[in-house]
């Protein structure tokens, strides 16, 4: 009697050989979607496609998704979110992403087959959206389709090409305004009349720190004997409430000096909060010990959010009149005013410790912590008397004369 073939388990795929003497493997898989597909894979040999077929239900029992080749852009949005960017980036990254899917994109190409996704049929969809929603928008979401692609060109799924790097959007950039010196201290001089929070705004003109940077700055960050400062985390709003997280990027990370006109202000502060404590226990009113002992409170003890502290800003501005800024164009005229003490770029790149200025600069050696403490230096001795602003005003040149 004939030996008969051993079969597989039910669920456990199968590998055969094609005409063209390649294996293929086939393995039911579970589907961003929630639904179950065959997948296919090949290989030269038995051994290689018997691999790939173990991968596959490694990936099955785990409860991962792997997608197919008639997987719409609709399903790979939902696995690419969920899968790959909520993991591993930020919670603020994920969100720009989810927005730019949700808004923009799935209404527009949900329902396309992604391998089968055109050039002219994506510019067509482009235009209509920049038409609809402007030119900037389209050019987002091109860039969030565009990462959304490179991911599935790593999946084995099939795609080769990234069709959303071959389509163009013309958009002007546009970084935001910065301020003069002029201008600068005449805010630094109102914020310090009209709120407490006067040693934040002096951080963020001085530093050019990042306002959730700012929010998230805890007292063991601050060494005010050696003046020195450590960004470490930033304070954001995510799923689980408003928590302090990692900084996005490891160059982000990063010791600064602390200028002399800072630590005055800032042991000011510390002893503003243990007034507050003290005023809130002693009249029975709440109070909320932070654990974290962030740097800016609010009148209960709370983390100063990035939100109230854009109000609190605005407030100031409006009692001054000073016109429109946000926080972060505080920090582009940090970096404005660095240039116009002809200070290296490298050195600037190190104090608003960006990921790069150019790409060019990154062959230059890192900046020295001396140089690092010599342009705050002098950006300190720039801003720190406020009587320079009728001897700046004086020498500007009148616009009725020219």
């Amino acid at each position: 009697m004939p030996r008969q073939r051993k079969r597989n388990p039910n669920g456990s795929g199968t590998v055969t050989k094609r005409t063209d003497g390649r294996y293929q493997a086939a393995v039911y898989v579970p589907q961003p979607d929630g639904t179950t597909k065959r997948k296919y894979a090949y290989g030269k040999t038995y051994d290689e496609c018997d691999q790939k077929r173990r991968e596959l239900l490694d990936r099955a029992s785990g409860g991962i998704p792997t997608p197919t080749r008639d997987m719409t852009l609709g399903q790979w949005f939902d696995y690419w979110l969920e899968v790959i960017v909520k993991p591993n980036l930020s919670a603020g990254s994920y969100r720009t992403y989810e927005t730019a899917v949700r808004n923009h994109l799935r209404p527009r190409l949900g329902s396309k087959v992604m391998l089968r996704l055109g050039i002219k049929e994506l510019r067509g969809a482009v235009q209509r959206l920049a038409e609809d929603k402007g030119a900037k928008t389209a050019k987002h979401c091109l860039r969030v389709l565009s990462a959304a692609l490179t991911a599935a060109m790593l999946e084995d799924i099939g795609l080769t090409r990234n069709v959303a790097k071959l389509v163009h959007v013309r958009a002007t950039t546009d970084s935001g305004k910065s301020w003069d010196a002029v201008t600068v201290l005449r805010f630094l001089a109102a914020a310090r009349r009209l709120s407490e929070y006067y040693p934040a705004f002096l951080l963020l003109c001085l530093l050019g720190l990042r306002r959730a940077e700012l929010c998230g700055l805890r007292w063991e960050n601050i060494d005010l004997d050696n003046r020195i400062l450590w960004v470490e985390q930033q304070r954001q709003r995510t799923s689980a409430g408003t928590i302090d997280v990692d900084l996005k990027t490891d160059t982000s990370k990063a010791p600064l000096p602390l200028p002399a006109q800072c630590i005055a202000p800032l042991r000011w502060t510390r002893m503003r909060t243990a007034w507050l404590r003290e005023r809130a226990i002693n009249r029975g009113r709440p109070w909320y010990d932070d654990p974290d002992k962030h740097v800016f409170i609010t009148r209960t003890g709370r983390p100063l959010l990035a939100a109230s502290l854009y109000l609190i800003m605005q407030r100031i501005l409006r009692l001054a009149g000073l016109g429109k800024m946000s926080p972060k164009g505080l920090r582009k005229s940090c970096g404005t005013l660095l240039v116009h003490l002809r200070v290296h770029p490298r050195i600037i790149k190190a104090v608003l410790r960006h990921s790069r200025i150019a790409t060019t600069l990154d062959i230059y050696a890192e900046a020295l912590d001396p140089d690092v403490v010599e342009a705050v230096g002098q950006l300190n001795r720039l801003l720190q008397q406020p009587a320079r602003i009728r001897q700046l005003e004086a020498n500007r040149p009148d616009p009725e004369a020219c």
